[in-house]
């Protein structure tokens, strides 16, 4: 067996006819081959299935298609359904409307390796890498996501800077096999599939990345979560939509509490009291849950992004009712 056989790539597709013909070339052009591509459709109302089931033709040692009568998931629940099919040693994570470029498996494998080296093919392990942004037509935005999106990567492996802000992009991904037993099922309060990934890898085993661009990363409006330049403009957005951000805030509480919930039998008693105490920030004073905050240091990337999540907590009051 070649090193890329013993991966799975996950294909989760809705509607993305217009953007599969480009992907799919791409994983014909790998420098290393997968040994299985798993794909599931959402309920699509194009030529997506008709596409893949084409392909699975072309490829059929290669393609799996996923067809079942659980409907409509979404991102997070199609990747979540997806997990359960997968059974290589490592597995990959692909968005329908992105390209992969040429040494992605053979790239991400390799820190892979070196990780399982220094942490040990036992320990959890997720690698993630940079990207490069690119609009509808594959022309380029920014060359680097992260410089794009002020994301510092080596903040992003920490379980306190996670909790508050995911800094792993999935389609970037890779998992070995002891983080995807751990990880699944995902459960229903985890905001993404690869925010949870990230989570659990923190508390239990470790993140590394890779820093380069692995995929471009298509912008075209209709993006589950998409590439949005860090700055003013973007700032000025998030003050405008209060309710929004602290929605969205909420939720990375109720992540939390799932977090806690799922493992806490097998948690350090300071990951307990560090994820504990994020969950139950909404239902603290306002002077406890500033303590709280520094104690832990539950800081967004940037100093812009941590003022900001400082001014939200304080107004969620009524958060818990």
């Amino acid at each position: 067996m070649t090193k890329g056989e013993s991966c799975s790539i996950l294909l989760a597709t809705c509607n993305g006819a217009a953007y599969l013909p480009a992907l799919l070339s791409s994983f014909n052009a790998q420098t290393c081959r997968p040994g299985r591509l798993v794909l599931r459709d959402d309920g699509s109302e194009d030529a997506t299935l008709d596409m893949l089931r084409k392909y699975r033709a072309a490829c059929p040692d290669l393609v799996t298609i996923i067809e079942d009568n659980c409907g409509r998931l979404g991102t997070a629940g199609n990747f979540t359904n997806l997990l359960g099919h997968a059974d290589s040693n490592y597995i990959l994570f692909c968005d329908q409307d992105d390209v992969w470029l040429p040494g992605k498996i053979e790239k991400t494998l390799s820190v892979m390796a070196a990780a399982e080296d220094r942490y040990g093919s036992d320990t959890p392990l997720l690698v993630h890498s940079d990207l490069s942004v690119v609009d509808r037509d594959l022309q380029p935005i920014a060359p680097s996501f992260w410089k794009y999106q002020k994301l510092n990567p080596q903040v992003g492996i920490s379980l306190n800077r996670l909790l508050p802000q995911n800094a792993v992009t999935g389609c970037t991904v890779m998992i070995n096999r002891p983080l995807a037993r751990l990880a699944a099922p995902i459960p229903r309060d985890a905001i993404m599939h690869d925010w949870w990934l990230a989570l659990v890898a923190a508390t239990f085993g470790k993140i590394v990345y890779l820093d380069e661009p692995t995929v471009l990363y298509r912008q075209h409006g209709g993006n589950s979560i998409g590439a949005k330049r860090w700055g003013f403009r973007r700032i000025l957005a998030q003050a405008q939509s209060t309710q929004e951000v602290r929605a969205s805030m909420l939720r990375t509480m109720k992540q939390a509490q799932a977090l806690l919930d799922r493992y806490r039998d097998h948690m350090t008693p300071s990951q307990i009291k560090l994820v504990e105490s994020y969950a139950h920030l909404p239902y603290m004073s306002k002077i406890e849950r500033v303590k709280t905050m520094f104690k832990y240091r539950f800081f967004k990337h940037g100093t812009i992004r941590t003022i900001g999540f400082l001014a939200n907590l304080l107004a969620l009051d009524q958060a818990a009712s």
